[in-house]
């Protein structure tokens, strides 16, 4: 039988031999390349701007450090012909076009600027949806907590073409003012409804008041009826301003890029102060760089 002395002398070479394993290695981080970052989504109706930034290393960026990229050249295309070239304003930050985005038309822009290499982006316009009718039905549920919630109806025609893709959002804004309900939980059980998260939901998921994302791969060419359940007190009329306003609803049609593009923007918002999760990456459709290019057609109506 092993004495303690024995035992303990065991221990120290088995720690030993642990610790000469150890080894020190240098990790030789590659250089990183700047690229052009794009943002751009505008409404049918208005003229195009876009903004140009410049990615950064994160081993370089300071917090409050200004990205903004102001020599720029921004060559519009519609149609695959040029349409304009973008004049810079230094007091919003933006390149500004005159040409005013249309429904059906097919966008391009080039950009370019000194030690960066040229990105590009294309999009194709949606066409307008108007909202045909929508419909309040008062104290319809009672939530997982308890709380009463009315029922909103938004009923539209869905394009013939297949691969519309569109966004739900609620509106307590206006003149300015910022009512305290900027953001809560909807709930449905309408199966063209998606998270952001990409997984399946119920009649409990609590979707962004933001953003409803759906598409028409189960109802494309028909007219559309969404049933979404909102607590009752929030779909009341309020003060803003000094004046009485009453909450909006605003149907967008929106691109396949635009669609992925906020989904995973949300998805990566909502993780970026969760040390568990996993890293997001942000959908581009820009080549040679990053961020968004895209024009989006919408319609809004009163909720009463």
């Amino acid at each position: 039988m092993k004495s303690k002395y024995s035992r303990y002398i065991s221990m120290l070479f088995v720690t030993a031999v642990f610790t000469s394993c150890e080894k020190e290695i240098t990790v030789k981080v590659p250089e990183y390349k700047s690229s052009l970052v794009l943002n751009s989504s505008t409404e049918v109706g208005d003229t195009i701007t876009v903004s140009v930034g410049k990615s950064m290393s994160i081993l370089k960026y300071k917090k409050g450090q200004n990205l903004d990229v102001a020599d720029a050249k921004v060559v519009l295309l519609k149609d695959n012909a040029t349409a304009d070239t973008l004049r810079y304003n230094a007091t919003y930050g933006v390149y500004v076009s005159q040409t005013v985005a249309d429904a059906g038309s097919k966008y391009a822009i080039k950009v370019s600027a000194p030690s960066y290499a040229e990105a590009t982006a294309v999009t194709a316009v949606p066409s307008f949806v108007p909202i045909a009718k929508i419909q309040r039905i008062p104290k319809t549920k009672i939530d997982i907590d308890g709380q009463q919630q009315d029922e909103v109806r938004l009923t539209f025609d869905d394009p013939q073409t297949m691969g519309d893709y569109y966004i739900i959002s609620f509106e307590w804004e206006a003149n300015g003012y910022d009512s305290s309900y900027n953001e809560t939980c909807i709930n449905t059980t309408d199966a063209s409804v998606e998270s952001i998260y990409n997984e399946s939901i119920d009649q409990n998921t609590c979707l962004s008041s933001k953003g409803i994302f759906f598409r028409d791969a189960l109802f494309n060419g028909t007219r559309k009826e969404i049933r979404l359940f909102v607590n009752s007190h929030l779909l009341e009329p309020y003060v803003a301003g000094g004046v009485n306003n009453k909450v909006r609803i605003v149907l967008r049609h929106v691109t396949e890029d635009f669609f992925k593009f906020r989904k995973s923007y949300l998805f990566a918002s909502e993780n970026s102060d969760n040390p568990f999760s996993e890293p997001t990456n942000v959908y581009t459709n820009v080549k040679n760089g990053y961020g968004l290019f895209s024009v989006q057609s919408y319609d809004v109506a009163d909720i009463n």
